[in-house]
């Protein structure tokens, strides 16, 4: 017997030892369902060792240091990390398989106690009770690490959810049914990112966004084309990575389409010189749709232009800017000069809201439209976006209820669909959840990830798509 006992003592540091070096895997599940029923009992097995072990000292070391070992090993690392996983998605995924942890182990100590009470009449001694504390204290350790990882990691748990954590956190039956919903929400999130990790691995070297001509990328008004902070966020980068070559139209926020088609014009004949192209491809958000139109139509650049995309584009006007621009003469005054100021300093050199604004009218729009007819020879495509509720979106929530009321409930806080809508209509962003697709979801403005919409991904298909028309 004493022979075994040194040998299990000299075996648990090999096994240590090989698991350190990632060559076995003590958190594997099978390892894991014995040590979550035997590691919580700590106190209760630490009794027996030394009421009927042989050596009890070297038994109660070996048991100690192997159950230390994984008990550290799984709050810090639960489990290996894989090709797929970024950095946040293995902290995360971790912490979910600790409140995994915590559920199952509570689960089998609540049975394994009330089989002993109840079922074989052990009452409660000091003994008991200690190996019960002993056996929480494990529980909520596992529980709060886990919980922590994920509220830090997460993208998709809301703000609300992190807050009913935290004030429900020492409140039993409450507090399961946060950890359930945030094992939830963290499962579907890693799920998602780690088919799209995959689908990334998959397309590496196969440029599927490698068209034909250039991409030129127009920016919509109130901001410019900046290196530190993109408009398009996160878009032109996995456009790059799978073969795309992507140029920004660098016009003003708040200048006029009159004033900005120029420029528009100017960045044309500027991609095709540095690139030796016929020809360029451009996507426009917003009213940067507007400036291109005018560009392709009247400054001749329709015989460098491929195909026009345009996303939330107002060609029809937006109705709130036709109550707008009849607000009180003075007040108006105040905000084009505020914001025309602080364009200027931006960088805009004609910045003018007063006439910008009235781009936006209906009226002005359907003038527009007639004088800027689509070109023989230019593929003209189209794509609107869609707030759920007025709740979709922080920014936009009184707008899109303002143009829910006097126009139509299916808009994105700025533009309703039917004045997105230009030449090949390809359909409307949404997602089935909450959150809608704001104005500003449709070019990742806030860089955020939202259940049921991949904005990086939809503008992969939007460009691949042309690529395969020949674009």
């Amino acid at each position: 017997m004493n022979i075994i006992a040194v040998l299990c003592f000299f075996a648990v540091i090999i096994l240590i030892a090989l698991d350190f070096l990632h060559i076995i895997n003590l958190t594997s599940r099978i390892f894991m369902l014995v040590y979550l029923v035997t590691m919580p009992h700590i106190v209760l097995i630490s009794y027996l060792i030394f009421k009927y072990a042989p050596l009890p000292v070297l038994w109660f070391l070996t048991t100690v240091i192997l159950f230390t070992y994984v008990f550290f090993r799984i709050l810090i690392s639960p489990n290996r990390r894989k090709n797929i996983e970024s950095l946040r998605l293995y902290v995360m995924q971790g912490g979910r398989w600790l409140l995994l942890y915590a559920f199952f182990c509570a689960a089998i100590q609540l049975a394994f106690y009330m089989v002993l009470v109840f079922g074989c009449g052990v009452k409660l001694g000091k003994l008991l009770v200690a190996d019960m504390i002993a056996a929480l204290l494990f529980i909520w350790a596992a529980a709060f690490v886990g919980a922590m990882r994920v509220l830090c990691t997460s993208s998709w748990l809301s703000v609300v959810k992190r807050v009913l954590f935290i004030v429900f956190i020492n409140l039993p039956i409450a507090n399961m049914f946060m950890m359930a919903e945030i094992i939830k929400v963290a499962g579907l999130e890693y799920e998602y990112f780690g088919y799209k990790n995959i689908k990334a691995e998959h397309r590496k070297g196969n440029d599927i966004c490698k068209t034909k001509y250039p991409i030129i990328m127009i920016h919509g008004v109130g901001f410019r084309d900046l290196r530190v902070f993109n408009y398009w966020g996160r878009i032109p980068r996995v456009l790059e990575e799978n073969g795309a070559s992507i140029y920004y139209g660098n016009q003003e926020g708040w200048a006029t389409v009159d004033t900005n088609a120029p420029l528009i014009k100017k960045c044309i004949l500027s991609v095709i010189k540095e690139t030796g192209a016929e020809k360029v491809n451009l996507i426009a958000h917003s009213k940067g749709g507007l400036d291109a139109r005018k560009a392709i139509s009247q400054l001749g650049m329709d015989k460098y232009v491929a195909s026009l995309t345009t996303i939330s584009t107002p060609h029809r006007g937006v109705k709130m800017a036709d109550v707008l621009v009849h607000m009180p003469k003075p007040l108006f005054r105040i905000i084009t000069f505020c914001i025309n100021g602080i364009f200027r300093a931006y960088g805009d050199k004609h910045p003018d809201f007063i006439r910008a604004a009235y781009d936006f009218t209906t009226k002005r729009q359907a003038r527009f439209n007639r004088d800027c007819p689509d070109m023989d020879g230019v593929y003209y495509q189209s794509y609107a976006s869609v707030m759920k509720n007025m709740f979709s979106d922080d920014i936009l929530g009184l707008s899109y209820l303002f143009i829910s009321l006097i126009d139509s409930k299916e808009n994105d806080g700025l533009v309703t669909v039917e004045s997105a809508k230009w030449g090949v209509f390809k359909g409307v962003m949404r997602n089935k959840y909450r959150r809608g697709i704001s104005h500003g979801d449709a070019i990742d403005l806030k860089r955020e990830n939202y259940r049921g919409f991949d904005v990086t991904e939809k503008y992969v298909e939007i460009v691949s798509d042309l690529k395969n028309m020949g674009f």
